[in-house]
């Protein structure tokens, strides 16, 4: 079932946006380093329901937006004609015709890699635990490490070959296990620690130690 999307103006907040997600178990609230707030709604609650559950944490939500702090990028990104390493390959940075910026000049490489090699491995991976999915999609994502639609095709962020091996492969089984498990119940971690040789947990905690870009990035399993 596809996702469907509220968007409302609430004066002291500004746009809040209620998605309705029929794999959530509760609602949610989330608010990522761009101030952007999603209320996850699951298919049980109503819009009434989910908006009295926001405005009950109002007060969360400004004081989260008010100790917010947007992190300027440039301060951490290799300069133009500097050079940085994409998986063992050292690259010099030329922004191209096309990039108006750093930062977009180093997604396109990531891009050109990912797309190189993230294919490969999720077929390797699906071979060798039994995983069927109906597409893959390797794409720029800002606050997502992948995501997996009901489709049961993936999504995978090109920021992922920055990532070592080990956690590539985590996202990349966390979202396989999604083909057969949408939601995050007892079995879907069950699973994943199955083909994770019972790490599921540790490579979480790991992963939320790394970030994209400047935006810390969620672990898969939202």
């Amino acid at each position: 079932m596809q996702k469907k999307q509220n968007i409302l103006h609430y004066k002291t907040i500004g746009d809040v946006a209620y998605v309705r997600n029929s794999r959530a178990r509760m609602l949610a609230i989330r608010i990522n380093q761009r101030g952007e707030i999603r209320v996850t709604v699951p298919r049980y609650a109503s819009q009434k329901q989910a908006e009295r559950f926001f405005l009950s944490k109002q007060q969360w939500v400004l004081k989260k937006l008010s100790g917010l702090k947007q992190r300027d990028c440039s301060q951490s990104l290799p300069a133009a004609g500097a050079a940085f390493q994409v998986r063992g390959r050292s690259y010099v940075l030329h922004l191209l015709h096309g990039d108006d910026t750093v930062e977009a000049a180093i997604w396109r490489v990531l891009q050109k890699e990912a797309l190189e090699y993230l294919p490969g491995r999720v077929s390797e991976l699906s071979g060798r635990f039994g995983f069927k999915i109906t597409g893959l999609k390797i794409r720029k994502m800002r606050t997502r490490w992948g995501s997996c639609t009901p489709r049961k095709s993936i999504n995978l962020n090109s920021w992922l070959v920055m990532l070592p091996e080990h956690l590539s492969d985590y996202v990349i089984l966390h979202e396989l296990v999604h083909t057969r498990i949408p939601d995050h119940g007892v079995k879907f971690w069950e699973e994943l620690d199955g083909v994770t040789g019972g790490k599921s947990k540790e490579l979480r905690r790991e992963l939320r130690s790394h970030q994209i870009m400047c935006f810390q990035g969620d672990a898969p399993d939202q």
